[in-house]
């Protein structure tokens, strides 16, 4: 998570809240380390409450439940939450919307009946409850943050609503078309809190850092990144097994001697000693390399360059930025296309001429490149560019996720295997840019459609961020120690998990 400048709060699905072991909640608590939960509906759900309050501290904000009243505000640390029951009765939270903006510049409003119908990012999306909500938020309606339950929470977009609730249009930049008087215009953020469906069968954790000036991030994960299931090997059948053992946390595991766990029914020796072993490296924060393959370039003269792109999204029509980072000369260069997106080949030149020409006999490293990078690469320059497209195949592409995670030759600290995590995992200090990969794609996308200028430094940041925490990652790898043979255990994948921590699930994962 983001450095704390405001207040955090934690999203927890009433399945996860339910369904998941008390050791693995702390965990999560431990993690994220909320100021308060928000327990999503639309449906009553006391006994998930109630369990969220014995695991943590901070006020639980459940709107159907309304057990405090239709209406309600909560204080954390000076910052002001109202809750509202249904959207039905938004309009009853004027006062005390009105009475938080007359002491701070930024109030969450929680209501989880607000939701989208039909194409969430299309214009022509109907807004559930858009008169109540117009008429409950005061001024502009800049001050004030939905949060609801209603929409996944990788969802974020700024609504322009007529006072009426008639829509003018979703963006974060205000309609200045509108022939409308500011007071008839109400702008305001909304920002889900559900599961995110990409996360298996809905079983994700979201945490959101809620800054005093209006900021929003979030960071989602799958909640068997916590407890004992965040060990490799360890799905639910087997946290059974050694639940029914007393083996309720990582710690715990640990201190089961080898023999104990590979004597449980479906383990075995080889995933016992894979399980240990990741538990010790989860624990400690150290990565361990499981063979002796070196790492892509380990050995060469010269390192790797770190190449990042972002795109439109996960089925392109533009890469729009390439970066690259020399760790060699500790400098990074950006090509960007920041004045005409339909012009997918000017990027791509620039880039090229410059790789060619400087660096003609360097390689390439990505996170997960041949998924995303090269692969699109790839497919642009054969599209756009095909004179250069020979050379293109010449450059040495080299891909740490795929040695470390695919060809197995690794274990990682990170609560999953994006580059993010991982980094942050092997101590990385991230530049907090607040972006990830969907992000950038969604603002690039409104861009080519609307003209909206991104915050292009910020987006150049955020793609130098993720090349320099490549080389992070790749220098802690390359000097971590390997497990002994007897320690090491078969370099098979042993996830019980469908796709396991490996899958790809979107722009985000690098």
């Amino acid at each position: 998570m983001a450095e704390r400048d405001g207040v955090r709060l934690l999203a927890l699905p009433p399945s996860v809240a339910l369904e998941r072991p008390i050791p693995a909640l702390e965990d999560a608590r431990g993690y994220f380390d909320p100021d308060g939960i928000v327990i999503p509906g639309p449906r009553r759900e006391p006994r998930a409450v109630a369990r969220a309050r014995r695991v943590f501290a901070g006020p639980v904000v459940h709107p159907p439940l309304a057990d405090a009243g239709p209406v309600t505000r909560d204080e954390l640390d000076g910052f002001p939450i109202v809750t509202v029951q249904r959207g039905t009765i938004l309009e009853e939270a004027v006062d005390a919307l009105e009475s938080a903006l007359s002491i701070v510049d930024h109030v969450v409003l929680v209501c989880d009946d607000v939701t989208t119908t039909v194409r969430p990012t299309a214009l022509e999306t109907h807004l559930e409850y858009a008169a109540e909500l117009a008429a409950a938020v005061p001024a502009d309606g800049s001050g004030v943050t939905v949060l609801t339950g209603g929409l996944p929470a990788d969802y974020d977009e700024t609504w322009h609503l007529e006072r009426t609730g008639e829509p003018l249009g979703v963006g974060r930049d205000p309609i200045a078309e509108a022939d409308l008087d500011t007071d008839d215009v109400v702008s305001v953020r909304i920002h889900g809190t559900g599961p995110v469906e990409s996360h298996g069968d809905a079983r994700s954790i979201s945490g959101f850092s809620l800054s005093r000036d209006g900021a929003v991030a979030v960071e989602t994960l799958d909640a068997d990144a916590f407890g004992i299931e965040a060990v490799t090997g360890v799905g639910p059948k087997t946290a059974d097994r050694l639940e029914n053992q007393g083996i309720t946390t990582r710690a715990r595991l640990l201190e089961t001697d080898l023999e104990t766990l590979r004597s449980l029914p479906g383990i075995g020796r080889d995933r016992a000693e894979r399980m240990l072993a990741h538990a010790e490296v989860l624990e400690t924060g150290e990565p361990r390399r499981l063979t002796d393959e070196p790492l892509p370039g380990e050995n060469w003269e010269r390192p790797p360059l770190c190449l990042d792109i972002e795109t439109d999204g996960l089925s392109p029509t533009i890469v729009w930025q390439v970066g690259v980072y020399d760790p060699l000369e500790d400098s990074h260069r950006a090509f960007l296309e920041d004045s005409n997106p339909d012009d997918p080949r000017s990027v791509l030149q620039a880039f090229l001429d410059w790789l060619l020409g400087v660096y003609p006999d360097r390689a390439l490293l990505t996170w997960n490149g041949w998924r995303f990078d090269y692969r699109h690469l790839g497919a642009f320059i054969n599209r756009y560019l095909p004179g250069y497209a020979e050379e293109w195949e010449r450059i040495p592409k080299l891909d740490c996720y795929l040695w470390a995670v695919r060809e197995t030759n690794a274990l990682l600290p990170g609560r999953t295997n994006r580059l993010a995590d991982v980094a942050a995992a092997l101590g990385y200090e991230h530049a907090g840019t607040g972006l990830d990969g969907a992000a950038t794609a969604a603002a690039y996308e409104r861009f080519r459609w609307t003209g909206a200028e991104l915050e292009w430094d910020r987006h150049e940041a955020y793609c130098e961020d993720d090349c320099r925490a490549l080389w992070h990652v790749y220098e802690r790898l390359r000097d971590a120690p390997r497990l002994s043979a007897a320690s090491s255990g078969s370099t098979g994948s042993t996830s019980e998990r469908a796709g396991g921590k490996t899958g790809q699930t979107g722009l985000s994962d690098f």
